[in-house]
C-alpha cells in the first residue's frame, strides 16, 4: 500500500541540473545508509524518482511548486516509521532539496 508522506514546497522546479546534482548527492552519501539503496527515475514521467531502501520504496514526484513523497512498505515496517522518524525525516528531505537550489532563502 502507497502512503503518502509529505507535500513539500518548492520555489523551482526540477530541471536536468537539479536532477543530476540529486544524482550526485545521492551517489555521495548512500554509504551513510544502515541498508543498501537503490534508486531509479521513472522511464516514464520523467519527475518520479523512486528509492529502495528494504522493504520500504519511496517515490518522490516533483511537481512545479511542491514535492510529493509517498512511501509504499509492509504494515510490519511503516509500524517502524514514528511521527518522530516521518518528521525527521521530512527535515532530512527538506535540507536536500534546500541545498540542491529547490528551494530559496
Amino acid at each position: 500500500m502507497k502512503e503518502k508522506l509529505y507535500d513539500i514546497a518548492i520555489d523551482k522546479p526540477l530541471t536536468s541540473a537539479r536532477r543530476k546534482a540529486l544524482n550526485q548527492h545521492i551517489a555521495r552519501n548512500f554509504h551513510l545508509s544502515d541498508v543498501p539503496l537503490r534508486y531509479e527515475w521513472d522511464a516514464g514521467a520523467v519527475e518520479i524518482l523512486r528509492i529502495t531502501a528494504d522493504p520500504m520504496i519511496f517515490e518522490v514526484r516533483f511537481h512545479a511548486q511542491k514535492v510529493e513523497i509517498y512511501a509504499s512498505a509492509p504494515l510490519w515496517a511503516r509500524l517502524l516509521l514514528t511521527v518522530k522518524k516521518k518528521e525527521l525525516l521530512k527535515q532530512e528531505i527538506q535540507a536536500i532539496l534546500s541545498g540542491i537550489g529547490f528551494v530559496t532563502g
